[in-house]
C-alpha cells in the first residue's frame, strides 16, 4: 500500500472508530430507563456501481467511469473500503452519522485519439452527519425529519498514455461540504419484521453550483431488542465541480448490513 493510500485509509479508520466509540458510550448499564439514551452501531456492504465523469487533469475532458456494482469487486482497491453507521437517541432526538471510504483503480481506453489508455485512481470518503426529529411516533409508522450535512474528501491521480498527444499524468485532491435535508420513515411490521426509507436532498448550489441527493429503500428482521439486520437499495448522487476538478457521478447498488443496539 503506498504512503498516501496508507494516510487515507487510517483517517478512514480513525474516522469509524470514532463514530463507533460516540455510538456506544453508554454501553455500561443494560436496562437503560425509558427515558435515557440509546446507541446503535451498523456496519454495512454496499455493493455500489459508480457511474459518471471524473475530471483531473486542466485541459483534459473529464474521464468517463461506468462500474456496475457487479464489477466493483473487480475494481476496490483492498483493504480500503470501510462503511460505518451510528446513531444515538433520547426521546424524539437523534444524531445520525454514516463514515464510508473507498478506494477505486479503472483502467481502459480513452474515448478520443488523442491519449491512448488511461488509469484513473480515486479515494473517496463520504461522511453524512443528521441531527433527526420524530415527529411521527405511531406503532404503525416512525417518521423522522433530518437535516445536517454531507461531507466530502476526493483524492484522484489520472495517468494517460501516448495518443495524437504526449502522455500526461497528474492528479488533485478536493474536500467539501454540502448541507442537506431529508426525510427517514420506519414501518414494523408482524413477526418481527420491518420497512425502512431514507431521502435527503443537499448542496442547493450553494458551492459551485454542487448538487447531491441520496435515497434507500429495504425491509430487516428483528431477531432481539439489541440485533437486527436489514437489506435494500441505495442510490447516492453527487454533483460537484471547481476549477479543473469535476466529481459528477452516481452510485448506486444493493446494500446489506446489521444493526447492533446498546
Amino acid at each position: 500500500m503506498s504512503g498516501k493510500n496508507g494516510q487515507l485509509w487510517g483517517a478512514a479508520l480513525i474516522a469509524a472508530m470514532l463514530l463507533a466509540a460516540a455510538c456506544g458510550t453508554a454501553r455500561a448499564d443494560d436496562k437503560k430507563p425509558a427515558d435515557g439514551w440509546n446507541f446503535e452501531v451498523s456496519p454495512y456492504l454496499w455493493v455500489s456501481g459508480i457511474k459518471g465523469d471524473i475530471g483531473v487533469l486542466a485541459q483534459v475532458p473529464p474521464a468517463p467511469v461506468d462500474i456496475s456494482f457487479s464489477q466493483l469487486f473487480n475494481h476496490i482497491d483492498w483493504p480500503a473500503a470501510v462503511m460505518l453507521a451510528g446513531e444515538a437517541r433520547h426521546g424524539r432526538f437523534g444524531i445520525i452519522g454514516d463514515v464510508m471510504y473507498m478506494g477505486l483503480k479503472v483502467e481502459g481506453e480513452t474515448p478520443g485519439p488523442e491519449f491512448g489508455s488511461g488509469t484513473l485512481d480515486v479515494n473517496v470518503l463520504i461522511g453524512t452527519f443528521d441531527g433527526a426529529y420524530r415527529f411521527v411516533d405511531l406503532p404503525a409508522v416512525k417518521l423522522d425529519g433530518i437535516a445536517g450535512a454531507r461531507l466530502f474528501y476526493v483524492n484522484a491521480d489520472l495517468a494517460l498514455s501516448n495518443g495524437i498527444l504526449p502522455a500526461r499524468s497528474g492528479g488533485i485532491s478536493e474536500t467539501w461540504a454540502d448541507p442537506l435535508i431529508g426525510m427517514r420513515a420506519l414501518v414494523p411490521l408482524p413477526s418481527g419484521f420491518f420497512m425502512q426509507g431514507y431521502g435527503d436532498v443537499g448542496g442547493f448550489g450553494i458551492s459551485g453550483g454542487d448538487l447531491t441527493y441520496e435515497l434507500y429503500g429495504g425491509f430487516g428482521y428483528k431477531f432481539n431488542d439489541w440485533l437486527s439486520a436489514n437489506m435494500g437499495y441505495r442510490y447516492l448522487d453527487i454533483q460537484h465541480q471547481n476549477g479543473g476538478f469535476v466529481f459528477d457521478v452516481t452510485m448506486q447498488g444493493p446494500l446489506i448490513g446489521a444493526t447492533l443496539r446498546f
